[in-house]
């Protein structure tokens, strides 16, 4: 499968999904941060940057595909746009997700009429491994990240931050399959010159930090942490030549580093952010030596309230 995303690419889906998807604010990320900003898609519809590749690529459906529907896997945040997207366009929507997904995240996107079923994680990280979705049942698959006008939709973020920022020279991305942080990259190493884009996972879920390491994809086996929306297992080999040549590199934050972030969003910040969403601020907090300004993409916030409610007691 081979992909590639493009700045004309997504200057386009920024076009095409315009008020579908919300322009979010880029703020410092406290009272005395000068050189550290928010990108806070935890504002955006559905909570979460998913909306901008799940429209951008299932606007295009034609009239058979969207009368046999759409299929997808999520921990949550893609499933809700689908979902939301599919209702939009009068389609049927199955979204299949790891068991022991977050109730909250399952609820929502029942909510807006999506089938929800699930699979063993493994099962869900195999599904990606290439376009053909072995549980399609004659749906349209729509790939979380693996799709070039997802990849543009999630691109969007990046072309924001570089017109509200141009002078960042950090930028830090959280890592699932890679699409966020590879379009994000795009966008903002054709606008700012001289900037840097590195991915953040979690360190119970980070192939992508170990792939740098060894200079090929990599498997680290079931994923350990409470951020869901970045339990990668492996790095998916056609997504492993664009994150080679777009990212300058990946860290890795503790669970600790994450609870402190999602702890720091809603008290300094006001803003709810999941595991995922706070990874970028939490990598920033602990690599105080990158150069600024800095940008940290939240990219969603759809934690479960009691998660957040034991984080802050």
């Amino acid at each position: 499968m081979a992909l590639d995303v493009t700045l004309a690419g997504i200057e386009d889906a920024a076009r095409a999904v315009h008020g579908t998807a919300w322009r979010t604010p880029l703020l410092p990320a406290g009272r005395d941060e000068e050189q550290l900003f928010l990108k806070l898609e935890c504002l955006q519809r559905l909570g979460s940057f998913k909306i901008r590749g799940a429209w951008n690529r299932m606007r295009t459906a034609n009239a058979e595909e969207r009368e046999r529907g759409f299929v997808t896997v999520s921990a949550g945040n893609h499933g809700q746009a689908v979902a939301w997207s599919a209702r939009k366009l009068g389609a049927p929507c199955r979204v299949f997700v790891p068991e022991g997904a977050v109730q909250r995240k399952v609820d929502a996107m029942r909510g807006l009429g999506a089938e929800v079923r699930s699979l063993p994680h493994q099962a869900i990280m195999d599904s990606m491994n290439g376009t053909d979705f072995p549980h399609a049942d004659g749906m349209t698959f729509i790939h979380p990240f693996g799709d070039r006008l997802v990849l543009a939709g999630a691109g969007t973020v990046g072309l924001e931050v570089a017109q509200d920022l141009p002078a960042a020279r950090t930028v830090l991305v959280p890592v699932g399959g890679g699409g966020l942080s590879v379009g994000i990259a795009t966008a903002v190493k054709a606008l700012c010159p001289g900037a840097r884009v590195y991915g953040v996972q979690a360190e119970g879920a980070g192939p992508l930090p170990r792939s740098f390491a060894s200079g090929k994809p990599e498997d680290v086996g079931p994923p350990h942490t409470f951020a869901d929306g970045m339990a990668a297992t492996r790095v998916f080999a056609y997504m492993w030549p664009l994150l080679r040549a777009r990212l300058d590199g990946a860290f890795a934050v503790s669970e600790e580093e994450l609870q402190r972030a999602v702890v720091h969003l809603a008290k300094e910040c006001h803003v709810v952010a999941e595991g995922a969403g706070a990874a970028g601020l939490a990598a920033a907090l602990a690599h105080r030596e990158l150069p600024g300004p800095v940008v940290a993409i939240v990219s969603g916030g759809n934690l479960d309230p009691a998660l957040l409610a034991k984080f802050l007691a």
